[in-house]
């Protein structure tokens, strides 16, 4: 076993994390340096802190390797009390910075959340602290013996045990240690107790003809006998001196209250602490063959002795501390709680008169055969109806019902509520709890932190039945929000795959999208590969997180008659920087991946901005076809091809007329005789019709393939617009080139095709402004054909008046 106080944390854990979850393939690692990759400023918390967080999974996920929780528990303690050290020892630089109050909040809050893995490293396992070879007990040779067994058959009271010395052991700090020396360098050592007085009896100024106010008689309790006082310093020393006893035995130091009494004359007191002893003699369990006699140890009176100590630690006459010791030797909470100043010594009061009731009862139970009628009457009296009996279960419902306010509000703080559940190994309270202050708003690092972690014990371990998943989901969940919000990356995906596998892909597609650039996401896609997070449901749900709501609407004169591209915003980018993972990450003939360029072409078209088009177009191979999609996808992927290139034949399209509006400017500004606009008339009036003659008309789905898709009447709705919106556009712009390089006949031509019924009627796509614009467009084509077909003729009547 480790000790906690002693161990020196010398950066052994600062390695890369492994898991039991996943076999290592290559030698990348997530997590190769020593300090977490975060670039963001945490106002009043110690680096130390911050590098608690990977020393937290470092040590998880070296339990996950060599699965000694047992282990892992202590070093959740080691590190965090190793995290206090060093906070501690930078407060007084903090105090000169200006930055006390936060930083002191800070420390204490770590304080806590050490005391609380304290506590859980004793109580997770009591069993494994208590003896386990025990001999069976011999009549009337020892008590203690008879406690052991009664310990291996009672959790409830390993529990109590457990909990007492961990109490005694937060209890026991360095400013408790100096406070107790200071206290106890007051007292001078002593032969006799009331030195003081006795002195003044005996001194030659005494005047037996005066009254005398003082004692006259050495028994401890002469002082309500004779119902005189002590000498005002011996008065005073006594207090002091039961006071300091009472600290001592608050933190478990027995001896040492024992030797103090001794060494100050108080042998008397001595004497009774040394009474409350469970009686063992070690000479029945010795061999026959040996010669040693060993002492008998403890009280073998002590069921009698206990009834005394009841009846002392009521008598009001007695001063404050010492009924209070009285009280924590038999077990009586009454005389306890006028010393409790906080809600540990509350709790400590209430377990340590819980574990002496149940002593006393086991040990009258053990002996009821040897004792007399009149003792059992009375002893049994005593216990059924004189004594406050207490239980683990209840203890902390009657502490909330006798303390004051201030100690109630202590004992409702988080981690005070998380460690009573922890104590009741009440896990599904537990958890209930953790969320109700994650909802309230209480929450902090240290709460966080330490929630999380026991959730992920107790989850591994399977300590409940009944685990509540939802609520462990939501616990981790929260946590590793925490941890993005911090931007300790490289602890994100570690955490992420402790959540079920149908819950990794969401939280993985979240922490995506908080990264500022494609080299951080590859990065840690790779690091989530490694963790065997589902990589291709996460970038799916990234790309659906990126997608935005856009409103389509057919009416929009502007569009109609632009071919210009509009620039792409920061939301555009990042959908395309989506898809480029998508393309990188998955396969490139991924029938998933092409569906979502689809759709965020499908928005950069309503929007006229043609680059987006062109850089999602460029993420896949130019020969994309059925064959390169995968077999069993092959059958769903028609419609999602023909969409797909149906996009690059828009595209092309546009370029060509764009291509063929510069070469017309440029010719009627250089009045070139030359005309490269008509060489390359062909290439447009080729693209064009690509896209009006189309395979079952443009973005047209003649299957039912999509109707079981999820936004199947959305994308039907879109395509809808974006052809009433996009061939009407297109037609328009071919027509002004017609008519602008006075080409009547492909005019017509376009005409005919738009209004024929093999070919959709594409006609019927156009808004009345739209026809009335193409309808001038043929009108202007018309009349240039009849003046030309007129000024043929003219020309023909010439030439025959001449020939005659």
């Amino acid at each position: 076993m480790m000790n906690i106080e002693s161990t020196v944390m010398d950066g052994s854990f600062c390695q890369p994390l492994e898991s039991t979850r996943l076999t290592r393939t290559t030698n990348w690692s997530p997590n190769n340096d020593t300090t977490i990759r975060s670039s963001k400023s945490i106002p009043c918390i110690t680096k130390s802190e911050q590098q608690l967080y990977k020393l937290y999974a470092q040590a998880l996920a070296d339990s996950e390797v060599t699965q000694d929780w047992s282990n892992w528990v202590e070093m959740m303690a080691i590190n965090c009390q190793k995290c206090c050290s060093e906070a501690e020892i930078s407060h007084p630089i903090a105090f000169r910075t200006g930055r006390q109050p936060q930083l002191s909040r800070n420390i204490r809050m770590l304080q806590v959340e050490r005391d609380s893995w304290l506590l859980w490293n004793r109580a997770r396992d009591t069993l494994n602290n208590t003896r386990q070879d025990l001999p069976d007990v011999i009549p009337g040779s020892s008590d203690q013996l008879i406690i052991e067994h009664h310990l291996l058959n009672n959790a409830e009271l390993r529990m109590a045990k457990a909990v007492q010395g961990w109490l005694q052991t937060i209890k026991n700090d360095e400013h408790y240690q100096t406070d107790l020396k200071m206290a106890m360098a007051k007292l001078e050592p002593k032969r006799i107790y009331w030195e003081k007085t006795c002195h003044f009896l005996k001194s030659s100024s005494y005047n037996a003809k005066l009254p005398n106010p003082y004692i006259t008689s050495l028994d401890f309790d002469a002082t309500h006998k004779q119902k005189r006082r002590l000498y005002d310093t011996d008065e005073q020393e006594e207090n002091d001196l039961l006071q300091i006893v009472f600290s001592l035995l608050r933190v478990g130091e027995y001896s040492k209250a024992k030797n103090l009494c001794k060494s100050t004359g108080y042998h008397w007191l001595a004497a009774i602490l040394c009474a409350n002893e469970l009686y063992h003699d070690e000479n029945y369990y010795c061999s026959e063959a040996s010669d040693f006699v060993y002492p008998v140890e403890g009280n073998q009176k002590r069921i009698q002795w206990i009834e005394n100590m009841y009846e002392l630690c009521m008598d009001m006459r007695l001063k404050l501390y010492e009924r209070a010791i009285y009280g924590l030797l038999c077990g009586r909470i009454e005389a306890l709680i006028p010393v409790c100043k906080t809600y540990a010594d509350y709790l400590w009061s209430y377990t340590s008169c819980y574990i002496e009731q149940e002593i006393h009862q086991t040990l009258v139970y053990a002996h009821q055969n040897e004792l007399s009628d009149v003792d059992k009457h009375r002893v049994f009296s005593t216990m059924e109806f004189g004594t406050h009996q207490l239980k683990m279960t209840t203890i902390f419902d009657e502490i909330l019902a006798s303390c004051p306010t201030h100690i109630r509000d202590e004992a409702l703080s988080p981690f005070n509520q998380l460690e009573k559940y922890l104590i009741l190994a009440n896990y599904d309270s537990l958890c209930n709890s953790i969320l109700s202050f994650l909802h309230s708003n209480e929450s902090n690092g240290s709460l966080l932190r330490f929630s999380t972690h026991i959730c992920l014990f107790l989850y591994e371990q399977n300590h409940s039945d009944n685990f509540n998943q939802k609520n462990f989901i939501e616990i981790l969940t929260t946590y590793i929000h925490h941890l993005i919000e911090l931007e300790f990356k490289d602890l994100v995906c570690y955490y992420i795959s402790k959540l079920p596998a149908n819950n990794q892909p969401t939280l993985m597609a979240t922490f995506l999208d908080t990264l500022a650039n494609r080299q951080d996401k590859e990065y840690y896609l790779k690091q989530g590969f490694t963790y065997k997070i589902d990589i291709d449901t996460s970038l799916l749900k990234l790309a659906a997180n990126q997608q935005r709501e856009q409103a389509f609407t057919k009416n929009n004169a502007e569009e109609i008659i632009s071919t210009n591209s509009k620039n792409l915003n920061e939301n555009d980018q990042k959908q395309l920087e989506s898809l480029k993972l998508l393309t990188t990450f998955l396969s490139t003939q991924t029938l998933d991946a092409l569906r979502f360029a689809n759709r965020i072409c499908r928005y950069f078209l309503n929007d006229a901005k043609y680059e987006g088009i062109r850089t999602a177009l460029s993420y896949f191979p130019h020969d994309i076809d059925f064959h390169t999609i995968e077999a069993n996808n092959r059958q769903q992927a028609g419609d999602d091809l023909r969409e797909f290139k149906a996009f690059g034949a828009y595209i092309a399209a546009i370029e060509a007329i764009q291509r063929w509006s510069e070469m017309h400017q440029k010719q009627n500004a250089a009045s070139s005789t030359t005309r490269d606009d008509q060489a390359y008339l062909p290439i447009v009036i080729k693209a064009g019709y690509e896209v009006f003659d189309y395979p079952q008309g443009w973005l047209v789905d003649n299957t039912n393939v999509h109707q079981a898709l999820p936004d199947h009447e959305n994308r039907q709705a879109e395509m809808s617009i974006l052809r009433h919106k996009c061939i009407p556009m297109l037609a328009c712009n071919l027509l002004r080139i017609f008519d602008l390089s006075k080409n009547e006949q492909e005019t017509f031509r376009l005409i005919v095709f738009l209004s024929d019924n093999r070919k959709q009627q594409l006609y019927s796509l156009f808004s009345k402004d739209t026809l009335q614009s193409v309808l001038s467009l043929a009108e202007r084509a018309a009349e240039r054909c009849l003046d030309r077909q007129q000024q043929q003729q003219t020309d023909d009547t010439t030439i025959s008046y001449f020939l005659k």
